[in-house]
């Protein structure tokens, strides 16, 4: 069950990086949905509440990333954005994935939700 969870998940980023790639061409330095894919991949059991209590401490460290990452505003959007369209596929546990940032000691300004609109 993993390995069709993992592969439907690559499959996902890539396509949204397809579709993502062209639009954020222009945009030096921010990360892509298709970056992200990859690097929070060791974030997947935790997500999805398989995995143990706690996210991994390399799950931790591509979130990180990913935030360190996404400096302007546009882009981290985009990246909700791509949270958004993915979460349903991979199956996230919604009350997971508003723990995640805490547990791994990223201060955010707004909820990791894929129910909120990111736009406003």
């Amino acid at each position: 069950m993993m390995k069709k969870t993992v592969a439907t998940f690559f499959l996902s980023i890539m396509i949204l990086g397809l579709l993502d790639g062209t639009s954020n061409a222009s945009r030096i330095n921010d990360i892509t949905c298709g970056e992200v894919g990859p690097l929070i991949l060791p974030c997947v059991p935790f997500l999805q509440g398989s995995g143990p209590g706690q996210p991994s401490t390399s799950c931790c460290s591509a979130t990180k990333i990913v935030f360190e990452r996404a400096t302007s505003t546009q882009n981290r959007r985009d990246l909700c954005q791509c949270f958004k369209k993915v979460a349903p596929i991979i199956g996230v546990n919604p009350h997971r994935s508003k723990q995640l940032p805490k547990m791994c000691n990223i201060r955010l300004s707004f909820p990791l939700d894929s129910k909120i609109n990111y736009n406003s």
